[in-house]
């Protein structure tokens, strides 16, 4: 049975313990899945892997980087985003003691076989999750005002907490 290749893959077979590291750059196209396109990932896509073998195991470390095109979430404006994410997952040669795939998710059973580890399904879901939740222009004066960074700055400004901030507080003290 021929398996398709995965679009990151990183070969073990032959390799010794150390530290590997590797670059991929591809395209949302690459990963056949329509989630990608969604949130304008259209650019390309850096993933670095930095894999640390060991007689055990195998910690990989997934970065990626890329810049989304979204729009605002408030009055619709384009907008162009950088979309980075990390993600660790250990990979334990061997046999699965007490089912470690139901324990922790970024642990999984690799056969101490195995040529190549498929990095493919860790990647996608490591760009979806570095789509911002919230995006907001900066152009925009009434966009602006429901950033999180700029209430900081105005607090700062201001010295003074809102009235409904100082209840809180006083609630906050009461209760601590």
């Amino acid at each position: 049975m021929s398996r398709e290749k995965g679009v990151i893959e990183i070969r073990i077979s032959g390799s010794g313990e150390g530290v590997y590291e590797y670059e991929f750059i591809c395209k949302a196209s690459d990963f056949k899945n329509p989630e990608l396109g969604e949130p304008g990932f259209c650019n390309d896509i850096h993933v670095k892997v930095v894999a640390n073998k060991t007689d055990s195991e195998i910690a990989v470390d997934i970065e990626t980087k890329t810049f989304a095109e979204l729009s605002c979430d408030i009055c619709l404006a384009p907008l162009k985003k950088e979309a980075a994410g990390t993600y660790r997952v250990f990979f334990v040669f061997g046999e699965p003691e007490g089912n470690i795939e139901e324990q922790e998710e970024n642990y999984r059973v690799l056969d101490r076989n195995a040529s190549v580890i498929d990095l493919t399904e860790d990647v996608r879901e490591t760009l979806l999750l570095s789509k911002p939740l919230k995006t907001v222009c900066t152009e925009n004066p009434e966009c602006s005002m429901y950033r999180e960074d700029d209430a900081e700055h105005s607090e700062e400004k201001h010295g003074a907490k809102s009235p409904w901030q100082e209840s809180l507080e006083k609630l906050k003290n009461k209760y601590h």
